[in-house]
């Protein structure tokens, strides 16, 4: 690597930089202060710090002694407190010997401090508080941050420093947390994204560290301590000393206590930070040297995509903060009204996509600029001519110089964008604010406004920066699945094809040379920048109306209106949602949908872009009702935004170019879902087994063939013969404008009303009583992972009572479960549990881990979990109660911070059929009835299969190619529990062993103890092989032998559940024994699959058996339709829409009130 500097201003890339700016000043203007309580010394911004006028926080920037600068930030209504805080090192920073350490290091210092040695004492915390915490590593940052109740801040304060000041990196969790790194990274393999950026990385400069593994993985960090001999924990423990310093740190945080008393604590539990000089690395050089440009890169992607990627070196841009230059030509390279690239290209049919700017891979002393294009199939065969449009554009804009009116433009949206700024989330906000802290550039004043605010145009330095967007200083890459020509060399961590070639001469001649095209021109002023920014509602005084006000329901229109009397801002907010029946009724109608709405989409580009720089958002999709708009943004404009929507949705013809172009981008779309993560697939069809109307993509892949330009245009044109359309106006919208945006959408449409006897209303899928489990195997055969999700139903969603107890149940779960599988077992990098309310069925626990492991391993492991989580139930303190209890209390309360949090609340309600605008109160008072003996209660009810009168469940599990999965004998013969040990002994190497081993195994070691099972088992893997002295052989008994192995923790649960009572052959005298269901929990295996009461009488969700008699049949017969009965008592299907078509459908929601319009 190269050496690094002590100082930035001996970085080469800014030596004689006439445009570089003074470093900015963090002296002057600060003043000496002492906090009230402690008396301890600090330093305070006495300037203005220019936050936006409507801005109701108070801010405060302060400098710790030991050189740690903070803002803290006053939110008099947050109910949520938070901070963030940023050091100045990351992935840069690592070592060449142990790649990866960064971030090695940021999953390790949550792990235990010295006042706080329990390693989960702070996520303990913040879960008993309504919180949580994350981090992210980055090339040149390691920020971390959490959130938290706002009475809990300072306890939250307290544990949060001490990461900084004496982590303890304790052997055991440095050993557990590796796993959590390399499997992070293995879910990371089958990305598109991670794997052209390492490629990137690989091919730039191998004296930058930039050309890095900067994830890191077992092999980097544990494999490289141990081959070369260290200690990785002292390494570890290294570079925390050497680069954790104060110098390089920067804080935020908010709360609503006051600037002092934040203040207060801030310097107290910051200080003792150490101070060890300013310890970022800084490196010689850029990433990209000539010896890397000029280069064409082919990269074989995973997923089906055809990708331009052209790469630009440029010095670092940070410190030109006042005209952000690289905002200017992104903006106009990225343009896509009339006269851009994109235009150009869409016309040929060669692109569908193209974003340009400064590149997030970034760091100080070198930045990229880079613009990235989506091509078509026939625009990957004119790659070469992609290019000359991009570089006569560049050429074009060299030309014109600099465009002062253009950068103005950008300027007026920012003022505008900053003076009416909304309230976000406070997280992000302290975030962002932490890392933008660190651009030793910017001046205190310029901290707030730096993100939007442009402030003033330097058309030398413009001309500058656009000068390096040459051909000389260029690398393009292409990534597809196929090329003509071999892919001769691999990537060592995602193992990627790839190949690095010149620029063409032909096209590097023609780069050079002069290019024009007609077309391309620079882009006309923007018409929807707002003007009347006046604010229609005046009477603050009031408090705020809590429901939205019917204005018409009639035949065909359900108007709901609200004027902004909370934010007083010059915002709207309209949200539509447009039920057509046809739109969703077959596999082949929803492409049509979707492809209808892809083409729609693109059509309107040209128009709809300059509104998006104005600051109006937009989205139009298909939905199983119809067609949803929604739009936002500053009202001025959006009246004249929405009238342009619907024209074009209801009066829209399709051209060959497009249809061509959008139905093979349609196609890839379809067929690339089969890449996504195991966690995502089960999250799909867990979705599909519980709603009533969902089609899933092989569905519509099955039926693509039938997509004609006719069929289509057919389709548009009768699609809203019908409709019924649902409209929420909000914000700065008085009475009579929301209803003449009504009447325009309704007079534009032009449809009849469709009938209530009509409505599609989208319902859910009842379970009978049972345990359930969907296997499949994961479409992506490259994938390592699997997936299981556990989905434990809790009762009906219209059970008030019974909602705010699952809602307290899941906050309880939620810590405990990631403590326990994620950061104890290593389960897996994804693992979280949380609920499901099903609008008019199910409400659910889910439960989902993603791992390496096999899916019957993870499903026993989840069982266990819950099996013992009854106990914490129990045991749980009034104090631990109150705690939780009034965290939910806080999180359903939490003030509403913008007018789409609003919006969003309100409008959840309408669409779901309740109208429930008084939940929040609802649920809020029937908290106050629950005691934590009702918990117990509830699950006992519910999910404790040993107690539930009716108990459900569901598992659906995912399983990775590259692993055994047992066959339908198999799970007809074998308990899960056997499934789970055979599969954890061929994660381990030990292949030769076979089900029928383990089971015999199983009934072998009756009372034996857990050593005396393992010296058994490892026996008989020794018998099993031909050469038991062989190098793999033994290896594979090390990694048994290891404590804490998987395969140890399988045999544990064996020996402890005795599963040799279990077996299909089981005598009659042992049929009764608890067994483990299929996932992992225990119930009485002498019933059927509903379960029975002490009575006899079988109930269902508190229901009478004499109710439910005639729902339910004998699920014996499920066996007719391919359905596996397990020795577990549990039932096997694979064919999720078979199964599906033997439950019930729940009924349509009933408004919790009486609709009642203000008008006829």
């Amino acid at each position: 690597m190269g050496r690094t500097f002590e100082t930035f201003d001996e970085l080469p890339s800014q030596k004689d930089n006439k445009f570089l700016p003074p470093l900015a000043d963090f002296k002057t203007d600060f003043l000496q202060r002492v906090t009230v309580e402690a008396q301890l010394p600090y330093s305070e911004f006495a300037g203005n710090l220019h936050k936006s006028e409507n801005d109701s926080r108070k801010y405060r920037l302060i400098r710790l002694p030991n050189g740690i600068t903070a803002m803290v930030i006053h939110d008099s209504t947050a109910s949520k407190a938070c901070a963030a805080l940023d050091v100045n090192v990351g992935s840069l920073a690592d070592p060449p010997e142990l790649q990866g350490l960064a971030h090695f290091c940021e999953h390790l210092l949550f792990m235990g401090t010295k006042k706080y040695p329990k390693e989960n004492d702070y996520n303990a915390y913040l879960s008993a508080h309504g919180g949580y915490s994350n981090a992210y590593t980055d090339l040149e940052d390691t920020c971390y941050y959490f959130e938290v109740t706002y009475d809990a801040l300072e306890g939250a304060l307290d544990r949060f420093s001490q990461f900084f000041i004496d982590p303890l990196f304790t052997e055991d969790c440095t050993d557990r947390e590796v796993r959590a790194v390399d499997s992070e990274h293995k879910k990371n393999i089958q990305s598109d994204m991670w794997r052209q950026y390492q490629v990137e990385k690989e091919l730039s400069s191998p004296d930058h560290p930039f050309s890095m593994f900067a994830t890191g993985n077992f092999e980097t960090l544990s494999g490289a301590a141990k081959e070369m001999g260290i200690d990785l924990r002292e390494r570890l423990l290294e570079f925390h000393a050497r680069h954790y310093s104060a110098d390089i740190m920067k804080l935020v945080i908010l709360g609503r206590d006051s600037l002092d008393q934040l203040t207060e604590w801030t310097v107290a539990k910051f200080s003792s930070i150490q101070s060890k000089g300013m310890t970022k690395p800084l490196f010689k050089g850029h990433p990209l040297t000539p010896n890397e440009m000029g280069k064409l890169i082919r990269i074989q992607s995973i997923r089906q995509q055809r990708t331009l990627d052209l790469t630009f070196s440029l010095p670092d841009v940070k410190p030109y903060y006042p005209s952000k230059p690289t905002r200017y030509l992104g903006s106009l390279v990225g343009h896509e009204g009339k006269g851009s690239i994109l235009s150009l290209l869409k016309k040929r049919g060669w692109a569908t996509s193209l974003v340009s700017g400064r590149s997030p891979t970034s760091a100080e002393g070198f930045d990229m600029f880079k613009v990235t294009v989506n091509l078509t199939e026939p625009g990957i065969m004119h790659y070469k001519d992609v290019i000359r449009m991009i570089f006569a554009f560049i050429q074009l804009l060299l030309k014109e110089k600099p465009q002062k009116w253009f950068q103005d433009e950008l300027r007026r949206v920012g003022d505008i964008e900053y003076q009416f700024m909304e309230k976000n989330d406070a997280v992000m906000l302290a975030s962002n604010l932490a890392t933008t802290m660190q651009n030793r550039y910017l001046p205190p004043g310029e901290l707030l406004p730096d993100v939007l605010v442009l402030r003033d145009f330097n058309e030398e330095l413009g001309k500058w920066i656009q000068d390096f967007l040459n051909p000389n200083n260029v690398r393009i890459l292409l990534a597809s699945q196929s090329f003509d020509i071999p892919l001769d060399c691999v990537e060592k961590y995602y193992e990627i094809k790839y190949r690095v070639d010149p620029i063409p001469e032909d096209l590097m001649n023609d780069l050079h040379g002069s290019l024009f095209f007609e077309e391309l021109h620079i882009p006309a002023p923007n018409c929807f920048i707002p003007e009347d920014l006046e604010v229609k509602n005046k009477d603050r005084a009031k408090e705020p109306m809590q429901a939205p006000t019917l204005l018409k329901l009639r035949q065909g229109l359900e108007l709901w209106h609200k004027q902004d009397d909370r934010f007083f801002l010059p915002r709207g907010d309209i949200r539509i949602l447009i039920e057509t029946p046809k739109a969703y009724e077959s596999p082949l109608n929803s492409i049509l949908s979707q492809l209808f709405v892809m083409i729609l989409r693109d059509s309107l580009v040209e128009v709809t872009y300059d509104a998006q720089v104005a600051g109006l958002g937009f989205d139009i999709r298909e939905c199983t009702d119809g067609m949803f708009i929604h739009i936002d943004g500053f009202n001025d404009r959006l009246p004249k935004l929405l009238k342009i929507l619907v024209e074009a949705l209801r009066h829209h013809a399709v051209d060959d170019t497009q249809f061509e172009v959008y139905s093979r981008e349609l196609r890839k779309r379809l067929d690339n879902v089969r890449h996504a993560e195991p966690y995502s697939h089960v999250q799909s069809n867990t979705h599909f087994l519980n709603q009533a109307i969902m089609w899933r993509y092989t569905d519509k892949l099955k039926v693509l063939d039938l997509v004609t330009k006719e069929r289509l245009q057919s389709f548009i044109d009768t699609l809203f013969e019908m409709t019924r359309v649902q409209m929420l106006v909000m914000g700065n919208f008085a009475e009579k404008e929301a209803l003449d945006i009504a009447d325009m959408v309704i007079e534009t449409l032009d449809s009849k009303a469709l009938p209530d006897y009509a409505r599609c209303i989208s319902r859910a899928i009842l379970h009978n009583p049972g345990r359930y489990i969907h296997q499949e195997r994961i479409p992506d055969s490259g994938n390592l992972n699997s997936g299981v999700e556990v989905s434990i139903y809790t009762g009906m969603s219209d059970n008030k009572r019974e909602r705010v107890l699952l809602d307290l149940t899941s906050l309880i779960l939620q810590e405990p479960f990631f403590d326990q599988l994620r950061t104890k077992e290593q389960l897996g990098y994804i693992t979280y549990s949380t609920d499901r309310k099903y609008d008019g069925g199910h409400m659910a626990l889910r439960l989902l881990v993603q791992s390496e492991s096999n899916p019957a391993y993870v499903s026993q492991r989840i069982g266990l979990f819950m099996r013992e989580f009854r106990q914490r139930l129990v045991e749980l303190t009034q104090e631990q109660y109150d705690r939780y209890a009034n965290s939910l209390r806080v999180n359903r309360e939490e003030k509403l911070k913008n007018l789409t949090e609003e919006t969003n609340r309100f409008w959840r309600q309408i669409s779901s059929g309740y109208y429930e605008f008084d939940k929040i109160d609802c649920d809020m008072k029937m908290l106050k009835t629950i005691s934590k003996e009702d918990l117990v209660v509830y699950w006992d009810k519910y999910v404790n299969p040993e107690t539930a009168p009716a108990h459900i469940s569901l598992a659906v599990a995912i399983w990775s190619t590259k692993i055994f999965q047992p066959d339908d004998d198999d799970l007809a013969q074998y308990p899960e529990i056997i499934v789970a040990l055979h599969g954890c002994l061929r994660r381990d190497g030990a292949s030769s062993l076979s089900l029928a081993d383990i089971n015999r195994f199983a009934t072998s070691i009756h009372g034996d103890d857990d050593s005396k099972a393992l010296e058994k088992l490892i026996d008989m893997y020794k018998k099993s092989v031909s050469d038991s002295s062989a190098p793999e052989v033994e290896k594979t008994i090390e990694n048994i032998k290891k404590q804490g192995s998987y395969v140890q923790t399988a045999l544990e649960m064996v020996v402890k559940a005795n599963v040799s009572t279990a077996a299909r052959s089981m005598p009659a005298n042992m049929a009764k024994q608890p067994c483990n269901g299929t996932n992992g929990v225990t119930s009485n295996c002498s019933t059927s699959p509903h379960q029975h009461s002490a009575n006899g009488a079988s109930t269902m969700n508190g229901t009478d058996n004499s109710d439910i008699k005639s729902l339910i049949r004998d699920l014996g017969s499920l066996k007719n339709i391919g359905i596996i009965e397990t020795p577990d008592k549990a039932w096997v299907f694979k064919e999720a829409s078979t199964f599906k078509a033997t439950l019930r459908q729940s009924g349509v929601p009933i408004p919790t009130r009486p609709l009642v319009p203000k008008y006829n």
